[in-house]
């Protein structure tokens, strides 16, 4: 078990910042811990525990990308499990091959698979309670890449500490507590405890664009601007949360439809109107529909306009006797 602190009774800042996190979540509460190995998780996993939460289930999913590191990866949760006296759940597929047969991408195959494991993992152990890793340096990313991709306040607003995904039948409740947490606050905290964690080499290769912002870019604005920016961006996520849940309150009733009313979507302010497609698209499954997509389909609204714009995944949405629809 992790140390509780350098001082007697006491525990460390870190897990007080949980504490005050979580303090609508009870430590008696049966939780589950996506662990890949990572840092990040290890050091949430023992966080938790110092914070008081002693009902963890630890998950671990295996996308079988990295041949015999994966399969280091998933003996070492295990075992970190055992060592702590935890459950585990561990869970594996071909997702290369699985992202063939959904004819989808790599990336977003691994992410569909990872979350059907997990909530094969709530379901059999009767919880939806499910904590992620995700820190205030993801934030920061996750901010500025939503940024460049024209996803508006939803994006800007980036993750949401606490938000809810529904997988097939089953609604999980994602629990993300280290969002003021930064990663070198997280690498201190398992360098001064010696708590021993994997490292995914994927991750410091600047191939994918999200990697190149982590690896390139964020650096670089660090480099000119200072750490400080960081925070900043996060104290603003959280500011574009609370406008993003008022206007969510607004156009999530109406982008639940199947179909759009086109003199509906018409009448609507125009900044409204580009909440509910945007709504609307990711609940008939495009995934993340930036700024660009969201404007295809208001095109659909014009007079004359061509009933038909195409979408990601060879999917199109269309208009016909005063409807919209995706097919």
């Amino acid at each position: 078990m992790p140390r509780k602190s350098d001082k007697k009774g006491e525990i460390s800042p870190l897990a007080k910042t949980i504490q005050r996190e979580l303090v609508s979540v009870s430590p008696r509460k049966k939780l589950i811990v996506a662990v890949s190995g990572g840092a990040d998780s290890v050091a949430l996993l023992h966080l938790l525990l110092e914070a008081g939460y002693s009902s963890l289930i630890v998950a671990h999913f295996n996308h079988r990308l990295r041949g015999k590191a994966s399969v280091a990866d998933a003996t070492f949760v295990r075992k970190l499990a055992d060592q702590l006296n935890l459950p585990s759940e561990v869970g594996s597929d071909n997702v290369r091959k699985l992202a063939l047969d959904r004819k989808s991408s790599l990336e977003t195959t691994a992410r569909e698979a990872r979350y059907e494991f997990l909530a094969s993992v709530a379901r059999k152990h009767r919880t939806r309670s499910l904590f992620l890793a995700h820190h205030a340096d993801d934030q920061v990313e996750t901010c500025l890449f939503n940024f460049l991709r024209g996803s508006g306040i939803a994006g800007l607003s980036g993750m949401k500490p606490l938000s809810v995904r529904s997988i097939g039948e089953i609604k999980i409740e994602l629990q993300r507590p280290l969002m003021g947490i930064t990663k070198n606050e997280l690498l201190d905290y398992l360098r001064v405890r010696k708590i021993r964690f994997r490292e995914d080499l994927t991750n410091a290769i600047a191939d994918a664009s999200r990697n190149k912002l982590r690896l390139k870019v964020l650096p670089l604005i660090e480099e000119l601007f200072g750490s400080a920016f960081k925070a900043t961006i996060v104290r603003s996520a959280r500011i574009f949360f609370d406008e993003e849940e008022l206007l969510s309150s607004i156009s999530l009733p109406i982008a639940k439809n199947e179909t759009l009313s086109v003199k509906l979507m018409r009448d609507l302010n125009s900044a409204l109107r580009r909440r509910v497609l945007h709504a609307w698209l990711k609940n008939r499954g495009i995934d993340e529909p930036g700024f660009a997509e969201v404007e295809r389909v208001a095109s659909l609204l014009q007079p004359g306009a061509a009933a038909k714009v195409n979408l990601p995944g060879s999917r199109h949405a269309r208009r016909r006797a005063g409807i919209l629809f995706i097919e």
